[in-house]
């Protein structure tokens, strides 16, 4: 069987997140919300953190824009290199100079991350003020025209003295998309992007993402529990459960061929629908149980009450089974002890 190709070479690797650890301090005791998280982001390429709610997606990016808020939160271990430089290290001046600038961030929520009391072009025109200091104040307005423009946003001359209150929320979500991209970052960490907007506008709003991605080179970070989505942009994707990355895969791969059981239930509840009867082929099946509590993980593995293939180890010992490489595929990485039968995805 011929071996697939590895992954892009580090010279294309942008940020590579190792071992990553995130502790909060609860009126319950210490949790641990993310627990030695490791996967890189490529230049041009976008990689998907898919989990349900809880399982330390959000909590992974804002680590990495040193945004946890302290306390509460921590990061007790791991390292983020940023080109090789140690974010988790770097000082303040210097996160404020990459923060916004060479990584930016796109919130859940677009009402809530934009101010209501300032308009679109002030808040985008903030954005360069802090990063774009030779800007003149004419410069700053014309940059905030075209990036209104870029983002598929009608009469941006006009718009850019609204207030996000008359705004659609996909013309906000357009509006934060323009903001993170005002000064061309080199990572663009997008965290649900599509949340509460119609299905056409997810759409419109995803192939903008994707057109800007090739037009600037960036590498993306795709925060999501809808794998429709991971489907539409991601060349990578990993599957994250209790704070722990569970399996990591190229995206068709994963589709095709899951090799841990929680990743197979997840593909297994997406909808099925037959053309020709308009109508769900399928019952939809369910992963039965709950996910536990992050202050009582069950020993051994913490999908173990969840799923039909444990065997006794998956209930005992300290932890829960390491992320490891699988034989037969380099590319793929899942921790469990006795992961699905890996099977070679045709290559098209």
């Amino acid at each position: 069987m011929q071996q697939p190709s590895l992954p892009q070479s580090t010279e294309d690797r942008i940020l590579q997140v190792k071992g990553l650890q995130v502790k909060f301090s609860t009126e319950h005791g210490p949790v641990t919300a993310v627990q030695g998280v490791d996967f890189s982001v490529y230049r041009g390429k976008t990689i998907g953190i898919v989990g349900e709610s809880g399982s330390g997606k959000s909590v992974s990016a804002l680590a990495i824009m040193r945004l946890i808020p302290n306390p509460p939160g921590q990061v007790t271990a791991g390292e983020i290199l940023y080109h090789g430089k140690d974010l988790l290290k770097a000082s303040n001046q210097e996160m404020k100079a990459i923060r916004g600038n060479k990584i930016s961030m796109i919130f859940q929520e677009p009402m809530t991350s934009l101010n209501p009391v300032f308009t679109i072009g002030n808040q985008i025109q903030e954005v360069l003020s802090l990063h774009q200091r030779e800007f003149s104040k004419k410069d700053k307005i014309e940059k905030s025209i075209e990036m209104l423009k870029l983002v598929g946003i009608p009469s941006p001359e006009k718009r850019i003295l609204d207030y996000p209150h008359q705004l659609s929320g996909g013309m906000r979500q357009r509006v934060m998309i323009a903001m993170a991209l005002s000064c061309r970052p080199e990572i663009l960490i997008a965290d649900e992007p599509t949340t509460a907007l119609d299905v056409t506008i997810q759409a419109q709003i995803l192939e903008l993402m994707k057109k800007l991605q090739q037009e600037f080179k960036m590498g993306i970070i795709m925060i999501t529990h809808d794998l429709g989505v991971v489907a539409e942009t991601c060349d990578q994707v990993a599957v994250m459960y209790c704070g722990r990355i569970v399996e990591s895969s190229p995206v068709r791969e994963i589709f095709a061929n899951p090799i841990h059981p929680y990743t197979k239930g997840l593909l297994e509840s997406i909808p099925s629908y037959d053309s020709t009867t308009g109508q769900d082929k399928n019952r939809l099946p369910t992963i039965e149980g709950m996910v536990p509590s992050l202050h009582n993980l069950p020993p051994g593995c913490n999908f173990q009450d969840r799923c039909a293939y444990a065997k006794d180890v998956c209930f005992g010992g300290q932890g829960g089974p390491p992320l490891v490489v699988n034989e037969l595929d380099p590319r793929r990485k899942v921790a469990c002890f006795y992961p699905l039968p890996y099977k070679e995805v045709a290559k098209s």
